[in-house]
């Protein structure tokens, strides 16, 4: 049965959901690799994969983290031995799998995964003030959709247990710029500035403004914990 925590943020969700420390992590899709560096500080040694060769430059580049690393590679060819992956995180990641590759991540799960090994997907539903605000130039409904397809036919059937849980997560922004500026940097996705900088998008945008004079948009999440893989 499905859970709903209320509001939460996606950090306090993974440490409520699984123990990090002393255990290694695969971060797929890491984009930036903030979450590997957080999850590196709360115990866990993290490879970061990343598909995108603009961003996976910028991570081979970046400021050296302990217990970090990163690499270019899609989830479904993890450059580690077999069954020595305790977790594989998809932090808002899995939809932009192409659908026609989910297969092969999920037989990938399989083979890097210990015994007890998990696989924790961490998706954005496509609902909420933050889709409303996003919608005109990203509107991820399909994909999304394509992703929690593949989670029902080829993760369940593979893991002795499953958790699903709905929250609540707050993205509060100074002004439209700062919003629009956060787009724009996504170097992964395939719509440009114009697309994001226009006026339809920003009346969309500052319909959230909030009391403290800033503009807050909600974003629902569901997370898919699959434990204990069957052989």
């Amino acid at each position: 049965m499905a859970e709903d925590w209320g509001h939460q943020t996606n950090l306090e969700v993974i440490e409520r959901l699984i123990r990090l420390e002393d255990r290694f992590l695969v971060d797929a899709g890491c984009g930036s690799g903030e979450l590997s560096r957080e999850l590196a500080a709360r115990g866990a040694s993290v490879l970061g994969i990343e598909p995108d060769p603009v961003q996976a430059d910028i991570n081979a580049k970046a400021e050296a983290t302990p217990n970090v690393g990163f690499v270019q590679a899609g989830a479904g060819a993890i450059p580690v031995e077999p069954g020595s992956v305790d977790g594989v995180i998809f932090s808002n990641s899995l939809h932009h799998v192409p659908a026609i590759h989910y297969r092969q991540v999920f037989q990938e799960m399989r083979r890097v995964l210990t015994k007890r090994g998990f696989v924790y997907v961490q998706e954005p539903v496509a609902n909420g003030s933050h889709q409303y605000a996003i919608e005109l130039f990203h509107d991820e409904t399909e994909v999304r959709l394509q992703a929690y397809r593949a989670l029902v036919e080829l993760a369940m059937p593979r893991f002795a247990r499953m958790r699903e849980v709905y929250y609540d997560v707050d993205h509060t922004y100074r002004d439209f710029e700062e919003f629009a500026d956060h787009y724009c940097l996504l170097s992964y996705n395939n719509y440009t500035e114009s697309d994001v900088r226009n006026d339809k998008v920003k009346r969309r945008f500052e319909s959230c403004a909030n009391s403290h004079g800033s503009f807050t948009i909600t974003q629902p999440m569901r997370v898919n914990l699959y434990m204990q893989p069957l052989l």
